[in-house]
């Protein structure tokens, strides 16, 4: 659909310049503009949008102290100074989250190699997005729906997936992003089911909004057909309305949920020798057992979504509505800068014939 969208915006761009010649300054202009809002973009889009969240949906603000053993049977531990430590006392003494602030975490991601931990995990992005890519262009052509398609063959990405989660939330490394991915096996067993829900919750946020706009028989733009515009109706506004707000609350209530899940169960079976860059439970309330004594060396759904605290759900919430106020405000950005440069661009067009 972009694809259609881009091309028809370009035939359309070409046509109205069609017998003129732009300024010779136009060329900086643009070259600017891609040096400005080019990294802005990918900024929000990646780091903004997928970093920050999957650092939030990690992040224990009050992880437990491992202090010495006490032999009391009162059960609280003595740090050296004779104090008795309880888990109150821990969540009343620890900092503040870092991602509770947008700046607060931007200063903690720069501060460990620059801007470059800025983009972290973003070869491993770009693999998974192109993969992903492929499938449903695989799936398309194929006579299964892509609500079927993607989920399953999404089962296939469970390494590469779970190494970018764990290259996101540790310190840097010089591995390569594939050789930081877990054991296929491992992998699979522990995000498989939570994958083809993450994928269903993708795959139901895009259908019901659309569904229920053709169920509301709403006027939409058809690319196959640019140059008619659709006929709007004084109805057409209280349905875009709810058209917007089911496309909210799947996002809310499917995607975010089945996306902390998944990541929650990724970083249960970070590697030991990885250290975090955010306060982090590695045992998940004594939820996760290693490996090593028998245990699953992970956490399940069930598991990482009770582990997850109220107050860590709300300040989830808010990261993602600091986020939504961020992406506004820069598309009012770019739209005021942009049009105001067509304009003066396009009155300083001359025609060839006058050249």
């Amino acid at each position: 659909m972009y694809r259609d969208i881009a091309t028809t915006l370009y035939k359309r761009g070409e046509a109205s310049m069609d017998g003129y010649e732009m300024p010779s300054w136009a060329w900086i202009v643009f070259a600017v503009n891609a040096i400005v809002f080019v990294p802005a973009f990918l900024f929000l889009s990646y780091t903004l949008q997928h970093v920050y969240p999957t650092l939030a949906v990690v992040e224990d603000p009050a992880p437990p102290a491992y202090d010495p053993i006490s032999l009391n049977d009162d059960g609280q531990s003595f740090a050296e100074d004779g104090l008795a430590i309880t888990d109150a006392t821990a969540a009343a003494t620890a900092p503040p989250a870092v991602t509770a602030s947008l700046r607060r975490t931007y200063r903690t991601l720069y501060s460990l190699a620059g801007w470059q931990s800025l983009f972290r995990g973003f070869a491993a992005y770009l693999f998974l997005n192109v993969t992903v890519i492929a499938v449903g262009a695989a799936a398309s052509v194929l006579p299964v729906p892509n609500f079927v398609a993607m989920p399953i063959a999404a089962v296939g990405l469970v390494r590469p997936w779970a190494a970018w989660t764990h290259i996101v939330i540790s310190a840097p490394s010089k591995k390569y992003f594939w050789q930081r991915s877990p054991p296929f096996a491992r992998a699979f067993r522990a995000t498989a089911v939570p994958m083809i829900v993450y994928f269903v919750a993708l795959e139901l946020a895009s259908f019901l909004p659309s569904g229920l706009a053709t169920l509301l028989n709403i006027s939409t733009w058809d690319p196959q057909k640019p140059n008619v515009l659709p006929q709007y109706n004084e109805h057409d506004a209280w349905k875009g309305i709810l058209v917007i707000l089911s496309l909210l609350a799947t996002q809310v209530f499917l995607v975010i949920p089945a996306q902390v899940i998944l990541t929650r169960v990724q970083a249960s079976f970070l590697p030991e020798d990885d250290d975090t860059i955010v306060p982090f439970d590695r045992s998940f309330g004594g939820k996760v057992v290693p490996a090593i004594v028998g245990g699953k060396g992970y956490i399940g759904m069930v598991d990482a979504w009770k582990s997850l605290s109220r107050g860590s759900w709300l300040r989830i919430v808010k990261l993602y509505v600091k986020i939504f106020f961020v992406a506004v405000a820069f598309s009012f950005a770019l739209v005021a800068v942009l049009i105001p440069e067509y304009i003066i661009i396009a009155n300083n067009s001359r025609k060839v014939a006058e050249l």
